[in-house]
């Protein structure tokens, strides 16, 4: 028996072994396609690819580009061509039919702009702010008296909403990642356990802040704040061009 898990054991060595060496040669292999000169990768072209760049170049001439612009635009995709091409890939199965690459190339997609960390956290922190106004406005008009160790401060209402949108917004972004590259759920649960934990820790200690430090607003005022908040993220979105969602 431990024969046998040693003779298993040796073979998926070396077969990791084999397998690391094949990643390594195409990894080679890549970086020579993409070192290499446009007009020596066009004599590696097999004959379909040959006839997609030919026709390529003809409907971009005949759609307004000089010819030394169509070959430019076409150079730039013979490496990644090519690269597939070894891969059993031909043009027009990586691209596309002609026609429908040469009006990418003539009108290209305008790149989304990606929305910086620090915009999206306070994106996602007017919201809560906004969020948090309305329910601190329902707490205040139903509660009969006001509580002296109320954590429902301006303060509080401020950096919870802060905290609040650090976290999801730091989830969103790993979420969004391609899942490769995704943290663990063990990690994601983890850290949300950490940042409710530093959130409980942080309301507890607002009790014993004096009001004149952390005021208190009437129901109005709780209700007026969340509507300012939300109209300054209204703004801020524009400004910024941010279209994203902030909660999935």
């Amino acid at each position: 028996m431990s024969e046998d898990l040693r003779e298993k054991n040796k073979q998926a060595a070396e077969q990791q072994k084999v397998n690391s060496a094949k990643n390594e040669k195409k990894e080679e292999l890549k970086s020579e396609i993409y070192s290499t000169d446009a007009n020596d990768l066009r004599k590696k072209l097999s004959n379909k690819n040959a006839e997609y760049v030919f026709k390529l170049n003809k409907y971009l001439t005949e759609n307004g580009f000089k010819e030394e612009e169509a070959k430019e635009a076409i150079d730039g995709l013979l490496p990644e061509m090519i690269d597939n091409q070894y891969k059993g890939i031909p043009a027009n199965q990586l691209y596309g039919p002609v026609t429908q690459k040469a009006k990418d190339i003539v009108h290209p997609a305008k790149k989304v702009k990606k929305t910086p960390f620090w915009a999206s956290w306070i994106d996602t922190s007017l919201l809560f702010f906004a969020l948090f106004g309305v329910l601190y406005g329902i707490v205040a008009l139903t509660s009969k008296k006001q509580d002296p160790n109320s954590q429902t401060g301006i303060i509080t209402l401020i950096v919870l909403s802060a905290m609040w949108g650090a976290l999801l917004n730091w989830f969103n972004t790993k979420m969004k990642l391609p899942k490769s590259e995704r943290p663990g759920w063990g990690i994601t649960i983890g850290y949300m356990v950490v940042g409710l934990a530093f959130m409980f820790v942080f309301l507890a200690a607002m009790t014993v802040v004096p009001a004149t430090i952390n005021p208190a607003l009437n129901a109005i005022g709780y209700f007026i704040a969340a509507v300012v908040a939300y109209g300054v993220r209204f703004i801020f979105r524009r400004t910024m061009g941010i279209h994203d969602r902030s909660f999935f």
